[in-house]
Parts: structure tokens; sequence; C-alpha cells
């Protein structure tokens, strides 16, 4: 049985260990990237927040690809001095810190979401002791030929609430799928006969609902279930216009996420 995931190159990898490694192998996994995660050429930005890393109490990187970007802009550079941010990831990212940066993440027991990490780091008492004088700085995506997901938004409009300093730095960017590819997926779409989509964020569900509407407008409507990697993904596809058949509770890795579509397809 195929299932159509549309998550960027960057996190196939990942995806086809957590379907190679699950005990139930009857699902293929059909990978057809709608966003791309890339460099910036010149990311002026996340130079300038290099140079004053020392000053920040928190660094927050919202994806794997931020630390990854984090780790190759430092070359090598130490963190672990009495000056250091502490640094925080989300769920599984937090392997990669520890990785390729060698630092401990903070905020460990958080919820495995952006939202979580703003309720962990509220809680802890040295930012209720001095959170109007504490630097929190957000390592981001820019956003090409897609509107920023609320997932994002929200999680900012929440830092922003708490009354620290906060700082979002671009030092990547996700890129849309360009319309004149619509043809070509709607083609191997076609062709493979997937039985279901499987979105594992909320910029792919902005670029699936206009791959539908595109569809639509062709006279080759796709009628797939569609199913959401968690809550907060399937908020952006309900905003974007999208019917999740179902989301999974447990979000914290693709093993997580693999084990729930076995659940629903096989079970």
């Amino acid at each position: 049985m195929k299932i159509l995931i549309t998550s960027p190159e960057a996190y196939h990898a990942r995806l086809r260990e957590a379907f190679s490694s699950s005990q139930q192998r009857e699902l293929t996994p059909l990978f057809v990237p709608l966003i791309r995660t890339e460099r910036m050429a010149k990311p002026a930005a996340m130079e300038s927040f290099l140079r004053r890393i020392n000053t920040f109490h928190y660094v927050i990187c919202a994806s794997r690809m931020a630390v990854r970007v984090l780790a190759e802009m430092l070359a090598g550079s130490p963190l672990a001095n009495t000056g250091s941010p502490r640094l925080v990831a989300i769920g599984k990212d937090q392997d990669a810190l520890r990785q390729l940066l060698h630092v401990e993440p903070a905020l460990q027991n958080a919820e495995p979401s952006l939202m979580g990490i703003v309720r962990a780091l509220t809680q802890t008492s040295e930012f209720k002791a001095q959170s109007p004088m504490c630097k929190v700085a957000v390592l981001l995506p820019a956003f090409e030929g897609l509107p920023v997901p609320t997932t994002i938004t929200r999680f900012m409009d929440a830092l922003v609430q708490t009354d620290a300093q906060i700082e979002s730095v671009a030092c990547y960017q996700t890129v849309a799928l360009p319309q004149n590819s619509y043809a070509d997926v709607l083609r191997l779409v076609e062709r493979e006969q997937p039985q279901a989509i499987a979105l594992t964020s909320g910029g792919e569900a902005h670029v699936l609902a206009r791959l539908l509407r595109f569809a639509a407008d062709e006279g080759t409507s796709v009628h797939l279930p569609i199913y959401s990697y968690g809550p907060y993904t399937t908020r952006c596809a309900q905003e974007a216009g999208l019917t999740i058949a179902a989301t999974s509770t447990a979000f914290g890795s693709f093993d997580d996420f693999v084990a729930f579509l076995n659940h629903v397809f096989l079970c």
C-alpha cells in the first residue's frame, strides 16, 4: 500500500529509516516533496546573530535544519563557555544538538512542538525570575512562495507575550513547489496510485491545498484521505481548506508518525 509523503527532501532519510524499522512494513512511502528547504546565499541575519550569540540566554532552533545551519556556521566554535546560551530544539531534533554541536539541550521534557517549548520555558524558575531581561533568539526559516504557517506565527506571538526580549533570525529558507510542477506531480499520482497522503508540516499543507485546487480546475480531482503528523499541522491544514482524515496524537518523532499510519491502515 502506497502513501504519498509530502515532506521536504531533508526529512526523507529519517522517514525511510522509520518505515524500514517498523515492525509492519506493508506501507510503501512515495516521496513527493511539496516544499524544499535550502541554505540562504547570504544569511546576513544569521551572521549578525552569531556575532552576538553569547548575549542570549536561550536559542530556540525551530527545526532540525536550523540546528544544522547553526552547526555549520559555527564551524566548530565552542559553545561550552560560561557565557553560552542554552540551546533548545523540538523532540528528536534534540539529538541533532547533541551530535552536531555536542551540547545537552535545555527544556528536554517540553512537548515536542513550538508551543510546548513556550510552555516549558515560562515554567522555568530562571525565566520567571528575569523574564523582562531574558534574551531569546529563535532560528526560523524564511518562506518563499507560501505564507508563514500559523504554527510559527502563534508561537512567536506567545513568546512576545512573555515580556522577554525576543529576536527572530532567518537562518534558511523554505520554498514552495512552483505551480509549473503541479502537472508533473498529478501525473505521478495517477501513475503510482497512492492510497493516502501524509503531511508533516503546515507549509506542505498550504502547497497541497493549491495543488488540489489546480487538479480540480484541470478536471483531474484527487480524492485521497489526508493524514497529519500532529495537531499543529492539522490546524494549518484546516486553515488552508483541507479536510484531515486523522491526526497523530504522538508527534515526537517520525517513528511515532509511521506507527500511527500503520495503525490507521493495518489495524
